[in-house]
This record gives structure tokens, C-alpha cells and sequence, in this order.
């Protein structure tokens, strides 16, 4: 456990010293020789993820050495438990040290986000998008940006403090929309341009598309299931339909990031979704080019990493 701790911290050397970036992944289960562990920073505090029963946790806690760590158990079927802040899978209280301020504020890029350690089985900001935010970031002046399954609006506030012209945040939740408010306030980037849209993002790519409404860089990184009373969401077989819908409201010439977080979907196949989509909507890509994941998200050897990313451009 000392030996793999040890190695995972000298890969991320750079990472733990840069002053302007304060939270990222220090281990990355078998991409780090810790299989069914993960291991996030977020500023001086760590929350560990538990992906196995027979995962050596009690070792890794005992190895870490933060202000307060954090635990999330994550079973088989964590991606459709209906409530994430059940205390059986993520206890509000850090499982050693001191509590970490609600809500904490990190830093990516210098660019500020609210984070809730103890708020569930998720945070607040995926970690593993740190990359692709900074590329938004560079994208957004100037554009019309649409963020969909928005989240806590990282993607939006990313948009907002690269000069975005406006950003439309649509998600299913209220309560998430008020998050990436509150995230856009503390960035001092709040603004009537920066709009959030409570909705199905099916039923609002529908309307959209009818009232002619159109997005020079669209966001889209939709979790691997999703419900809401108008549709259902499952990423091995709605992609194509939604690549489509998508670009059907995408600007000539304008950008769409396109992501997913499904581990049994091959990246082969995510490419051939977009083009489908493409064909559907009648649009030509003229790009779709692949993004890598960051650094400190390695996959175990042989594997493809878990996140893949492609920003298409239209003709």
C-alpha cells in the first residue's frame, strides 16, 4: 500500500504543486496499482471511493494523511441508487480527521468552484473534466453556449470566466441549477446572460430545434442512465439520437463536446454514435477529433480510460 501511495503521489507531483489548481485524482484504482480504490484531493481535504468489497481500505485511510478524509462506497448498482446521499454509501461526516468547510471552494486553472464533500456519492464537480473545462474555457468568447445535464454548471461557470457571450445550464434539477447559480456568484461572474433552464434536456433540444435557436459550442456530458417524467436516458443505446439532437441546433462552424462516462462503451463505438447522429440530423462534421483524458485518471494497462471525450465541429 506505502509502495503504490507513494508512486501515485510522485506521478502527480506537478499537479500537488501548482498554486492555481488545488483538487485532482491521487489514485486511480488499477491505473495505480490500488484496484476498486480512488483517491480525490480536494484542497486539503481527501475523499476516498470504494468500488469493491474486498478493496484494502482500512490500509489506504491509515496511509493517507490529510486534514479529513472522506469515504464513498460505490456498489454494482450505485448508478441507479435513487437518492446519493444515503448515508450507507456516503456517510456526511469524514471517516477520519476534521470536517471540511460546506462548501469548500477549489480551484481549477484558478478558476473558482463550490464543492460539498459530505453532500452524497457525488461532490459537486467531476474531476476527471478538469481538462476539458479549460478547453472550454479557451473556446467560450465571444459564443452562445449550451451546457446540457448541467450539473452543478462547471462547464457553464468554465464558459462564463472564458468570456462567453451567454450560457443556457439545462438540468433536471432544481436544486443542482441553484448549486451552479450560487457557483456563477462566487466566480463574480453571475449575469442575466448566464441562464438556467430546469427541463428535460431531450424535450428542450426538441423546442429549441422548432423555435430555431442555435448554440456555437454546446456541452454534453449526460450520466450512463437518467429518468425524468418526459424520457428515459441509456448511453449503450440513446447516443445516436442524441448526437442529433445536438447538432441540430449547433451553429455552422460551432464546437460540441461530447462525453461519456460509460466504461462498457467502447471509444470506437462513441465515434461511430456522433457520425450516426450527424447523418441523422442531415449536418456534415468537418472535425471529431478525440480528447485524452487528464493525467491523473490513467487507466489499468490494456484499458481504455473510462472517460471519453470528442469535440466535433460542424461545416
Amino acid at each position: 500500500m506505502s509502495d503504490a501511495l507513494a508512486r501515485a503521489k510522485e506521478r502527480r507531483w506537478g499537479l500537488a504543486h501548482r498554486a492555481d489548481t488545488t483538487a485532482f485524482r491521487l489514485v486511480n484504482e488499477g491505473g495505480d496499482g490500488l484496484p476498486g480504490l480512488a483517491v480525490d484531493v480536494y484542497d486539503d481535504w481527501a475523499v476516498v471511493h470504494v468500488y469493491r468489497d474486498d478493496a484494502p481500505l482500512e490500509p489506504l485511510l491509515d496511509a493517507l494523511d490529510f486534514r479529513g478524509v472522506y469515504l464513498k462506497q460505490r456498489p454494482k448498482q450505485a448508478n441507479v441508487i435513487v437518492d446519493g446521499r444515503d448515508e450507507r454509501y456516503a456517510p456526511s461526516e469524514p471517516v477520519r480527521g476534521a470536517p471540511a468547510p460546506d462548501p469548500l471552494v477549489i480551484h481549477e486553472h484558478g478558476v473558482p468552484y463550490r464543492v460539498r464533500l459530505g453532500e452524497g456519492l457525488s461532490t459537486g464537480i467531476f474531476l476527471d473534466q478538469r481538462d476539458n473545462r479549460a478547453r472550454v474555457r479557451e473556446l467560450a468568447a465571444g459564443r452562445r453556449v449550451l451546457n446540457l445535464f448541467s450539473y452543478t454548471c462547471p462547464f457553464s461557470i468554465a464558459a462564463a470566466s472564458g468570456g462567453a457571450a451567454s450560457t443556457l445550464s439545462v438540468d433536471a434539477s432544481a436544486r443542482l441549477l441553484e448549486w451552479g447559480e450560487e457557483g456563477l456568484t462566487l466566480a463574480g461572474l453571475a449575469g442575466s446572460q448566464h441562464a438556467f433552464l430546469q427541463a428535460d434536456c431531450f424535450e428542450a433540444l426538441e423546442g429549441m430545434a422548432a423555435r430555431g435557436e442555435r448554440f456555437d459550442l454546446i456541452c454534453c456530458d449526460p450520466p450512463t442512465y437518467s429518468r425524468t417524467k418526459a424520457s428515459r436516458w441509456t448511453s449503450g443505446t440513446d447516443w445516436v439520437a442524441l448526437a442529433a439532437a445536438c447538432l441540430r441546433v449547433l451553429s455552422p462552424g460551432g464546437n460540441l463536446l461530447a462525453c461519456s462516462n460509460d466504461r462498457r462503451m467502447p471509444h470506437n463505438k462513441f465515434r461511430r454514435y456522433l457520425h450516426e447522429g450527424a447523418r441523422e440530423a442531415g449536418v456534415s462534421l468537418a472535425q471529431l477529433k478525440d480528447l485524452p483524458c487528464p493525467s491523473d485518471f490513467p487507466p489499468p494497462v490494456g484499458r481504455e480510460p473510462h472517460l471519453k471525450s470528442l469535440l466535433a465541429r460542424l461545416e
